[in-house]
């Protein structure tokens, strides 16, 4: 199989299934307790901490290990605007987890307001302007969609909103960029910034939750105190430490392929194509690409690469029981093309040779369905 649907989730690089299996089997102890087996975990555990904030452009203590990015997500808007007034800015293009928990907000009574996109689907200067006021506490703008792989320039977008509010909280899901593209969120406005494991090459539960220093948010997750308070629970430490040593990997591959050529090479094949549409802009992490196919359907073209030895998503797989693209409408893409919509997204482990084949077999697909709708 040739696997491009690694924005739903990546394959576990050895170096986090080794940690899983060290601190599973060999080094078992529970980071809490007091004596010398458990006290090395612990040391293990903050090294890899400090090595994890690194790649945010922060320190250790502005890092809250979590589940998943749902999770740190759900966390971002629970505690990060509880007991605060005022009205919350969310984008049209964000992740089901943030959406959702916005939704949850405006069925309590707050006033949720959410900001449109342009045609190339990523948030403006002048969008965020026109949605925010002084009154705004929270706002929340994904780094680069999970859909179309556009990104926002959240280090400008953070400057804007603190602008217009000094006091508004400034939230990003960062999990499609983190490891992709440069970050240092030391040098931004950014507030809270949410990364997942599985996508980078780590392992399935666990995520990560960057807290600026001196931004004090209840827990969301209460109990015996571990991580100084800010999440109770015991350390998922083989998938931790798992998550920072995958996460440096994947970064250092990252910086030695060009995945925007990669994409490009994919459009390449649709181009003079009229009833193939390319969903966004370049201004994009090179890592996802949203088609769409006028006519046809996005799941009978992916369901017949599948025959052929190739996997493709439809969309955010926290999605995939949803009929409507939200963010696709939001973009203004026509019915007509959205119901028609595939997702492939790579890895810098995604060979060249893989998506000449996969992109031939995606084309084949679409063209014979064509002929066979229009007889």
């Amino acid at each position: 199989m040739i696997y491009l649907d690694n924005a739903a989730t990546t394959k576990a690089l050895d170096v986090a299934i080794e940690s899983l299996v060290t601190y599973a089997g060999e080094k078992f102890y529970n980071p809490s307790a007091g004596y010398a087996p458990a006290l090395e975990v612990k040391k293990a555990l903050a090294l890899a901490t400090e090595e994890f904030a690194q790649l945010l452009g922060a320190v250790k203590e502005e890092i809250i290990f979590t589940s998943c990015a749902t999770e740190s997500n759900n966390t971002a808007f629970e505690c990060g605007i509880k007991n605060k007034k005022g009205n919350v800015v969310v984008s049209s293009m964000e992740h089901a987890s943030v959406y959702e928990s916005a939704m949850k907000l405006k069925s309590r009574g707050v006033d949720v307001r959410f900001i449109p996109l342009n045609k190339d689907g990523f948030v403006t200067e002048e969008a965020l302007r026109e949605v925010m006021d002084a009154n705004t506490a929270f706002v929340s703008i994904i780094h680069a969609s999970n859909e179309t792989g556009e990104i926002n320039d959240i280090a400008t977008l953070s400057e804007v909103a603190k602008s217009i509010n000094p006091k508004v909280i400034f939230h990003s899901d960062g999990v499609q960029a983190f490891c992709k593209i440069p970050i240092d969120l030391g040098l931004t406005k950014v507030d809270l910034y949410s990364v997942s494991a599985h996508k980078v090459g780590g392992l399935k539960g666990v995520g990560a939750l960057y807290v600026k220093k001196g931004l004090n948010i209840q827990p969301f997750i209460v109990g015996g105190g571990q991580q100084n308070n800010r999440r109770s629970g015991t350390e998922n430490v083989g998938g931790i430490i798992g998550f920072a040593k995958a996460a440096c990997e994947y970064r250092e591959s990252a910086k030695r392929i060009d995945a925007n050529g990669l994409r490009n090479r994919i459009i390449s094949k649709f181009s003079g194509k009229d009833w193939v549409k390319v969903n966004g802009s370049g201004n994009n992490t090179g890592y996802v690409l949203s088609l769409s196919f006028k006519g046809l359907k996005g799941e009978v073209i992916a369901n017949m690469a599948q025959e052929q030895g190739v996997l493709i998503g439809l969309g955010s797989a926290c999605s995939t029981h949803v009929k409507s693209n939200r963010v696709l409408e939001a973009m203004g893409v026509d019915k007509s093309f959205a119901n028609g919509s595939i997702r492939i997204s790579i890895s810098p482990f995604t060979r060249e040779d893989e998506i000449q084949i996969a992109t031939d077999i995606i084309l084949n697909s679409a063209e014979k369905l064509k002929e066979k709708i229009n007889g």
